[in-house]
């Protein structure tokens, strides 16, 4: 990858694409889709709350094939006691030069069992929100898919 600046904060901003899309956005490939989900760890979750549409922050990491975050109970443990479907959304951009990137992941929700949760409590994902005790929740990596704007 190569952005404008050649180093800095925003050197990731100009990922290798793939073609562009319908609306000339750059198409970017799973394994750099993969690449730029590890380099960030604060995304915004989309779930549905009785029917509705909400968007949560939450900081996670990425293992094996999902995504893993840490939550109170609440909404997003409810989705999955259920195995709701989610999605996570992360992106990075440059308002001044108009270039970034987005990356989506589309997948089902699950807690995360005693054991698994026990190999999963040295990754870096404490919520900034706690207040009582949390559980290990995984987003299954099922769809992957990623824009850039700026860099073809």
């Amino acid at each position: 990858m190569t952005g404008s600046h050649g180093n800095g904060p925003w050197h990731h901003l100009t990922p290798e694409t793939h073609g562009v899309d319908e609306h000339g956005l750059g198409l970017i490939d799973e394994p750099t889709c993969l690449h730029l989900l590890g380099l960030e760890h604060i995304g915004r979750l989309g779930l549905s709350v009785r029917s509705l549409p909400v968007i949560l922050p939450v900081n996670y990491a990425v293992q094996d094939s999902a995504v893993v975050f840490r939550s109170e109970d609440g909404e997003k443990t409810r989705a999955a006691m259920h195995g709701n479907v989610a999605c996570l959304e992360v992106d990075q951009f440059d308002r001044f030069e108009h270039k970034g990137w987005s990356v989506m992941v589309t997948g089902r929700l699950s807690l995360v069992s005693p054991e698994r949760s026990e190999a999963y409590r040295k990754l870096p994902v404490v919520p900034w929100g706690l207040h009582g005790k949390s559980q290990f929740i995984e987003l299954s990596i099922d769809l992957l898919s990623g824009r850039s704007i700026g860099s073809h």
